[in-house]
Parts: structure tokens; C-alpha cells; sequence
């Protein structure tokens, strides 16, 4: 039987608020030794995303960054899926996006107000591969 999502996921989401500055966020990311923060409203649900690549960026802009919080630098489209999905799933989506991760998140077919439960990163799935037990 295949692995579910919420069996190989993080449950440790790392956040931030939308007047985060980015001296803070570029501070839970090494502090916590992840590559992205995900930006939660006032009331949790999920604004936006910023990634490692998205700090890398800005810093090429030395005089235009240090103003900025969060909710300028967040990209809106944040790709999630629930806990309940499989393993496979979740990779077909990892590479049809281009992308490194996907924010778990709870009610995600019912609600368009997602808050995050956890997080499927490419890491998470090639550690899981690496475990073997997946057979």
C-alpha cells in the first residue's frame, strides 16, 4: 500500500506574519534550516510563500530591500494539497510545477481559506526512498 502524504510530511511549518521584515524571515530560514516561510494573516490562514530563491533576488537590489516586509515580497500562488493524498500525487506535482515543495494544509477541497498543517518538500520524498520501507 502506498504512502499517504501526512506519513512522510513535516509537521513543523515555519511562518511568518505579512509586516515580517525580511531580515526576520531570511532569520527563521537559517535558524530553522528551511527554504521557505510560509506568510499567514492575522487570523492563520495563508497569504503567501517566500522561498530562499525569492531572499536571493532581492539582494541584488541592496538599496531596494530594506523597506520590504513579507507582504511585498510573498508570491499569492502557493500550491498545496492535503494530507490524505499519495505520495505519487504529490511527486507528479513537484515536477509538472517546478517546484520544491507543497504546503499541506487541512480542508483543502472545502475551504478557500487554507491554513498550513505541514509540509511535503523534495527532501522529505527522497529521504523517504532512501528508508527503503517504501517496497
Amino acid at each position: 500500500m502506498e504512502k499517504k502524504i501526512q506519513d512522510v510530511m513535516s509537521k513543523e511549518v515555519r511562518c511568518c506574519g505579512l509586516n515580517a521584515t525580511i531580515p526576520d524571515v531570511a532569520h527563521i530560514m537559517t535558524a530553522y534550516d528551511v527554504s521557505a516561510v510560509v506568510v499567514l494573516d492575522d487570523e492563520g490562514y495563508i497569504a503567501g510563500i517566500i522561498s530562499r530563491i525569492d531572499l536571493v533576488a532581492l539582494r541584488g537590489s541592496e538599496e531596494y530591500w530594506h523597506g520590504l516586509d513579507a507582504s511585498h515580497v510573498m508570491k499569492t500562488e502557493v500550491i498545496t494539497c492535503s494530507a490524505d493524498r499519495l505520495i505519487s500525487e504529490a511527486s507528479k506535482t513537484l515536477v509538472q510545477k517546478g517546484i520544491h515543495r507543497l504546503i499541506v494544509v487541512e480542508n483543502a477541497e472545502n475551504d478557500t481559506r487554507l491554513r498550513p498543517v505541514g509540509v511535503l518538500s523534495q527532501t522529505d520524498i527522497v529521504r523517504d526512498m532512501a528508508l527503503g520501507d517504501w517496497k
